[in-house]
């Protein structure tokens, strides 16, 4: 097996307060996890876990995290060595390997939670590697980069094929989000998904959790049901709402390829209790790709509030 990745270099350390227009990079113990990496620019701020390989945090300085932590999980890592018989809900946001029906379930726990190595290059992002997957055959890299001032992130996901012959995956970015009110994407234009969108049969939504209104569809929550719908939709957004404030992600999509879930480029997930999360999911197309090659596929963050 064959590793390739960015080479760990020495780490440039930012250690103090944040300075708005300026993005700082500090290392610090978050939630039981020592050395994660923080970025910054006094707007809004990012944590990184590099022993997890998640980011864990995203948010306003000094407010709510929008993502989910699953605090039973707190400061813990994952065993990677067989048998692994339970996945590890962690939360926040990482990327597994496209379609799952692939892979079945559970997920690589060296590919899903593994821990990962961190170079901070001189403009302040992020560039994390991931352990090889023998079971997949590849190997996840980030760029996570965060704007010098207002709240976007832009992240270059890369996929890499670190076996001895050719493999067939998508990236694809998972976002577990802290018990939104409200999820919503963009209805697939006309001559895509029938009705707009697609209910997934194994997890059909209850009656009323879904709505639609023009050219958008809702999901929300329900404590006792679970649920996921999916979507194509070239404005490649998804968007979760707590009040006035609204965290959107947003994908490169290429105007062609061959996408998953019958033909899916965003889906959500709503779980049920006692885990109060959203899955907000950015699914890039469906390659195969040889020995050493890669595919990459570039996310963008934003928070706002509205009026």
């Amino acid at each position: 097996m064959r590793r390739i990745g960015w080479v760990v270099g020495a780490l440039l350390i930012l250690v103090g307060s944040s300075t708005r227009g300026a993005v700082t990079v500090a290392r610090e113990e978050y939630h039981g996890w020592e050395g994660a990496y923080r970025l910054s620019n006094g707007t809004v701020d990012l944590v990184f876990v590099p022993q997890i390989g998640r980011i864990m945090r995203y948010g306003y300085v000094g407010e709510r995290n929008v993502l989910w932590e699953n605090t039973a999980l707190a400061g813990k890592t994952t065993m990677l060595k067989p048998p692994v018989t339970d996945w590890q809900n962690y939360g926040g946001d990482k990327l597994w390997p496209s379609p799952q029906a692939t892979w079945g379930w559970p997920p690589d726990p060296v590919s899903d939670s593994g821990p990962q190595t961190v170079r901070v290059t001189p403009g302040k992002h992020l560039l994390v590697t991931g352990p090889a997957s023998l079971k997949y055959g590849v190997q996840f890299q980030r760029e996570i980069a965060l704007d010098p001032s207002g709240t976007g992130v832009r992240i270059r996901n890369v996929i890499t094929n670190v076996g001895d012959k050719p493999v067939t995956w998508g990236i694809w970015e998972v976002a577990q989000t802290d018990n939104p009110d409200d999820t919503r994407f963009p209805m697939s234009p006309k001559g895509g998904l029938p009705g707009g969108y697609r209910v997934f049969e194994d997890q059909k939504p209850a009656q009323g959790q879904v709505t639609t209104q023009e050219d958008t569809v809702t999901i929300r929550r329900r404590a006792d049901h679970s649920g996921k719908i999916g979507t194509r939709s070239p404005a490649g957004w998804i968007e979760s709402r707590w009040g006035k404030l609204r965290f959107r992600i947003s994908g490169e999509f290429p105007r062609s390829g061959d996408y998953p879930d019958g033909g899916c480029s965003q889906e959500i997930y709503t779980s049920d209790d006692p885990n109060r999360y959203v899955e907000m999911e950015l699914l890039a197309p469906i390659r195969t790709f040889g020995v050493g090659k890669t595919e990459s596929f570039i996310t963008h963050w934003s928070l706002t509030r509205t009026q």
